[in-house]
């Protein structure tokens, strides 16, 4: 009973003991490269940005499919405000690129529900295609961001300590969460993804749920592109290249289940921080940039056979 009892509580905490891991480490070897402020500024911002993207693959591999087409939509949302700022203003260079993705992503959704076409076929399809979208309207080439107040959103903190991105991490996680908790569409999405013709007999309108959440997660997708925009101050349609791939990494390290109908958002987010955390400890270390994706490859399979196995 206690072994049972141990294991339980080990898979509910196993990404704070993975993270702790993680900021114990860094601590021992490299304490005065990892904990300055400027560093931990830069994590948490970064952590904000895949956090975003995380909680909208997540969303959609709960309802047991997958999307590809993140870090093109980053890129897209990025070009697009960059090109809307001069001669638009802010309001409308957050707004369209929001819409866009947003509309993006219900494409995806109807796509696959109604054309029938594989999750992972239909979203490297529009991948391609918003990404010959965003070169189209850059001509391929980054687009300077000299706006004040877009900048600021990557420049502004809370009591000069915690970044905006992370506080709009925080909020983005917390509706979710509230959302997934209290009201009928939560538990829909999650009813969804465990058993899909149940839920089809219950009468929950499986296809429109699911073209809603591929709408959800492009919205949520411009978020992080938006922001990533404001963090480097310019539009580039390759800024998200390989996110799609770090967000799945994270949300499965944070236990979302591949096959759909389990998992937990928060924890997503947490799987999100603790890839950047890695990240900046192997910096930390001068490990090579090439080495990081083999590291990622490995975190990958490994959250998967773990998942696997005791979830």
């Amino acid at each position: 009973m206690m072994t049972l009892r141990v294991r339980s509580t080990l898979r509910h905490l196993d990404v704070f003991l993975i993270l702790g891991a993680l900021l114990a480490v860094a601590a021992i070897f490299k304490a005065s490269t990892f904990y300055n402020l400027s560093n931990l500024f830069a994590i948490l911002e970064m952590s904000a940005v895949l956090g975003i993207a995380t909680l909208g693959e997540a969303l959609v591999l709960i309802v047991r499919g997958v999307d590809i087409s993140v870090g093109a939509m980053m890129g897209l949302a990025g070009t697009l405000s960059a090109c809307l700022l001069p001669d638009f203003g802010l309001g409308v260079a957050i707004l369209v690129p929001l819409a866009v993705c947003a509309v993006l992503g219900l494409a995806n959704g109807l796509l696959i529900e109604k054309g029938r076409i594989p999750p992972l076929v239909a979203t490297i399809g529009m991948m391609w295609v918003i990404n010959g979208l965003a070169n189209a309207i850059s001509e391929g080439r980054l687009i300077p961001i000299d706006n004040k107040a877009f900048q600021q959103i990557a420049l502004g903190s809370v009591l000069d300590v915690v970044p905006l991105f992370f506080v709009g991490l925080l909020i983005v996680g917390g509706v979710a969460y509230y959302v997934r908790s209290d009201y009928p569409i939560g538990r829909y999405v999650y009813a969804i993804g465990g058993d899909e013709g149940a839920a089809f007999y219950s009468a929950i309108p499986v296809g429109r749920i699911r073209i809603a959440i591929y709408g959800v997660a492009g919205f949520l997708y411009g978020i992080a592109g938006l922001l990533m925009a404001s963090y480097v101050r310019s539009g580039m349609p390759s800024v998200g290249r390989g996110y799609e791939f770090k967000a799945i990494t994270a949300a499965v390290l944070g236990g979302i289940a591949l096959s759909g109908g389990r998992g937990n958002i928060f924890k997503a987010i947490v799987g999100a921080v603790i890839l950047i955390v890695l990240y900046g400890v192997i910096t930390a270390f001068a490990v090579s940039p090439y080495i990081q994706g083999i590291i990622q490859g490995c975190i990958l399979v490994g959250a998967v056979y773990y998942a696997s196995r005791y979830y």
